[in-house]
């Protein structure tokens, strides 16, 4: 019999290669950038590294190549005491993404993703790991593996009253059943346009009360709770990368929410975490410990 974990993520493993510029370049130029970052991600990485950081009992799910970055990967998984027995090492290289950091006064940044070995986890994989999932306490998803790998771990989750978070990041079309079947569902602005282009954020939460939660960035996140729209605000940090943040936001969420069973609180507590790890430069480096949080919580008790 395995130990119950925390938090089960199914999802992908990156490497990061992270270039500070001051602005995008036009099609043909070559520009001058400001740094160069060589670290750590993958949406699903992200959020198991995120969800450990705060103290939690974290597995990983995942596939990586059989290259350098794949067994940097492990290893980090290790440092973090991340369960990465079912983590697959495929042929082919793992999954990479070229993040532009633009160092202006918004701090932003843009993403391209390649997704390598993520594409190779299978459903036959997931059954390997069936007693992991069908003991977490909530399971994590994003969109960065196949979708029929998504839709078949929600099932599996449905069918053994597992709660299941989905961040459909980076979009794909979700099946309106596969939206009624997860617990809750975590996009940002951007996706929930994607998700529903013919309709107003308060719409969309309204038809998914306790349910839907769409992140904002330094904005918050809003989400409805049957009586009306609840907008609960961010923090006001200095920032400086945002790669990362929804990640931390979901699985800070996740943390809180196996605490307190309160989605209110639960958004309260990510919305700090986010604030948090968008002051550092990095997905996973940037995601505050358990220490740092309560630090802020302590210093800021009058203001919360």
């Amino acid at each position: 019999m395995q130990n119950q974990y925390d938090i089960v993520v199914v999802g992908s493993i990156n490497m990061d290669l992270i270039f500070e510029i001051n602005r995008a370049p036009i099609i043909g130029e070559t520009i001058e950038g400001k740094a160069f970052h060589f670290l750590q991600g993958g949406k699903g990485a992200n959020q198991a590294i995120a969800a450990a950081k705060l103290g939690n009992k974290v597995a990983m799910i995942g596939c990586v190549g059989k290259t350098a970055f794949g067994a940097i990967a492990i290893k980090n998984f290790e440092k973090y005491k991340i369960d990465h027995t079912y983590v697959h090492e495929v042929a082919g290289y793992t999954g990479v993404a070229f993040v532009s950091s633009f160092q202006t006064k918004k701090r932003d940044n843009s993403i391209i993703v390649v997704p390598g070995a993520n594409l190779k986890i299978t459903k036959k994989m997931i059954d390997e790991a069936l007693p992991l999932i069908k003991q977490a306490k909530i399971v994590l998803l994003q969109l960065e593996i196949p979708i029929e790998v998504v839709e078949y771990v929600i099932e599996l989750c449905n069918q053994n009253q597992v709660k299941v978070i989905l961040n459909p990041a980076p979009y794909q079309f979700l099946k309106p059943k596969l939206i009624d079947k997860v617990s809750f569902l975590i996009p940002n602005e951007i996706e929930i346009r994607q998700i529903f282009p013919n309709h107003s954020i308060e719409l969309n939460c309204a038809q998914y009360p306790n349910k839907l939660i769409v992140t904002r960035g330094s904005m918050g996140a809003v989400y409805h709770n049957y009586s009306g729209l609840q907008i609960l605000s961010g923090i006001k940090v200095a920032p400086v990368d945002t790669t990362g943040a929804g990640d931390t936001f979901v699985s800070a969420f996740a943390s809180k929410y196996i605490e307190t069973e309160s989605i209110e609180e639960s958004i309260k507590f990510a919305n700090i975490c986010a604030g948090l790890s968008i002051m550092k430069v990095g997905a996973q480096e940037s995601s505050p410990s358990k220490t740092e949080v309560n630090k802020y919580l302590k210093e800021h008790e009058d203001e919360l």
